[in-house]
């Protein structure tokens, strides 16, 4: 079959952020909502509906945390129709509460007023959704509701990452003392009390003297150095339509089993070659910056699915240089196109492509300047090769031997690896129980350069390295591309 040139045309139409920038707020606000335990739970949702004359119904949803960080997530849908919004509604229907738009505009600005006191801005995402709401003025009468828990500003973390990322700003700008923290996770560390709203002086003493490393610095983190090649700037395609299916906004999120069948019914020599073509255009499109213009919804899912297919036909040498590139990106990138969906995104697709060339990944993971999270999602693909295939684990010990020498002699430079990427190791060497490595692990931890934060700290970790019941679990990476589409869609709708 010929192949068909394509050639990149300019924008003809707004795109959805230009849309919200330029024309949400001349649109009739609609229904808006608000969490019924918004006050008591401390944290919930503010949904704003803005109505087109069609009938349509464009909508922002605001995840906001009324207690300290303010507002720490957001996402829009634009032009749904009726059925479609209330269905959606319907899923937060045991939460939600009808409110005026007043109420709901003062949550939402309230509580980032009182996060700016700490130091704490709005979530990025809230630079697009911010234009579905009415300007913050005088026009909108003020409702003075309460933030804070008793008093304070109260940081409920659910993540020692979270943690680590909120406390330093509450201690630099509200001063020792002047705020409340509860770590909320189901670590063996933790009683179930801890989630208890009763903290009293003691426990806050208890509090302050042990669990000041959740938020020590333990050195710099590796700045973004990485100098990309030149990317085609046209593509060449056997199968133009693969990408104006992927390019669909109903194809944003994840493939539906029909068209996934449809796609890898094709000759896998073709299609790996499509697809490899697709991921070095679409990341040359957005590797430097991310154009006015791009529909979230559009080509982020574009690439992700893209990577996820070639798991199914590619290979351990052009198909693998290619994902080894997407992860070569930066955070912005990382953030546009992967979302919090990185790993699984990434880490079953490398289990399929980098089963046999394990030589590629350990040379990746020495490469020097690149985004920590792009590292540490090739640990958790090699500790997969040992736990499905039991057979290999020798080999996996070695490779993480060579990873754990490489970390010890060069965490401190904070070039090739830093605190976060070898804290991020050790956590995965929990899931392998890799107790062969405990000296090296306690040499790694030697240094002071581990994040403590994201690991916990080194009698823990040794105690569950040595405790089976910390071992990894085989469903932890998805590896059927339909059901990965399918999980997909499931996280979508549980983080709506």
């Amino acid at each position: 079959m010929a192949k068909k040139k394509q050639k990149k045309q300019g924008q003809q139409f707004l795109s959805p952020e230009q849309y919200i920038k330029q024309k949400a707020r001349t649109l009739e606000i609609g229904t808006c909502y608000v969490s019924d335990d918004i006050e008591k739970a401390g944290e919930g949702h503010v949904i704003v509906s803005r109505k087109h004359t069609g009938g349509r119904v464009s909508v922002a949803v605001y995840l906001v945390d009324i207690w300290c960080v303010g507002v720490k997530d957001t996402f829009y849908r634009l032009r749904m129709e009726d059925d479609e919004f209330k269905e959606m509604i319907d899923t937060y229907a045991l939460e939600l509460r009808e409110c005026s738009y007043d109420e709901a505009h003062n949550w939402v600005y309230g509580a980032i007023a009182f996060a700016e006191e700490a130091g704490i801005e709005p979530d990025k995402s809230f630079n697009i959704t911010q234009y579905m709401l009415e300007e913050d003025d005088d026009n909108i009468p003020l409702i003075e509701y309460e933030y804070g828990k008793d008093g304070k500003h109260t940081l409920v973390s659910h993540t020692r990452l979270e943690a680590s990322r909120y406390l330093p700003l509450l201690e630099k700008n509200l001063g020792e003392g002047n705020f409340d923290f509860i770590l909320n996770v189901t670590d063996d560390d933790w009683d179930e009390d801890s989630e208890d709203d009763d903290w009293d002086e003691e426990s806050d003493d208890d509090d302050e003297e042990d669990h000041s490393w959740l938020y020590k610095k333990y050195g710099p983190e590796v700045p973004y150095t990485y100098r990309h090649p030149d990317y085609p700037k046209e593509i060449q395609l056997n199968y133009p339509w693969i990408q104006e299916e992927l390019s669909k906004t109903e194809n944003a999120i994840y493939l539906k089993d029909k068209l996934t069948d449809r796609i890898l019914a094709l000759p896998h020599d073709a299609l790996r070659q499509d697809l490899e073509n697709l991921i070095m255009y679409h990341i040359g499109l957005t590797c430097d910056s991310i154009p006015d213009g791009y529909d979230d919804g559009q080509y982020n899912g574009l690439l992700s699915s893209c990577v996820m297919l070639i798991a199914e036909v590619g290979n351990s040498d052009s198909s693998l240089d290619c994902v080894l590139e997407v992860m070569r990106q930066s955070v912005d990138f990382f953030d546009y196109h992967l979302g919090d969906s990185s790993h699984e995104v990434l880490v079953p697709t490398l289990y399929k492509l980098a089963g046999d060339r394990l030589d590629k990944l350990m040379a990746f993971t020495k490469e020097e300047g690149l985004y920590w999270l792009s590292k540490a999602e090739v640990f958790p693909t090699v500790v997969q090769i040992a736990l499905r295939q039991p057979e290999r684990r020798a080999e996996v010990i070695e490779w993480f031997r060579e990873a754990l020498h490489f970390s010890i002699d060069h965490v401190s430079e904070a070039k090739a690896v830093d605190c976060v990427v070898a804290a991020t190791m050790i956590c995965d060497l929990i899931d392998l129980q890799a107790v062969e490595l405990l000296p090296e692990i306690n040499a790694l931890f030697d240094t002071e350069r581990v994040d403590l934060s994201h690991c916990g700290r080194r009698e823990e970790v040794l105690n569950d390295i040595v405790n089976p019941n910390y071992a990894g679990r085989l469903d932890d990476c998805i590896l059927d591309i339909h059901d990965r589409f399918e999980d997909m869609r499931q996280r979508f709708a549980r983080n709506r």
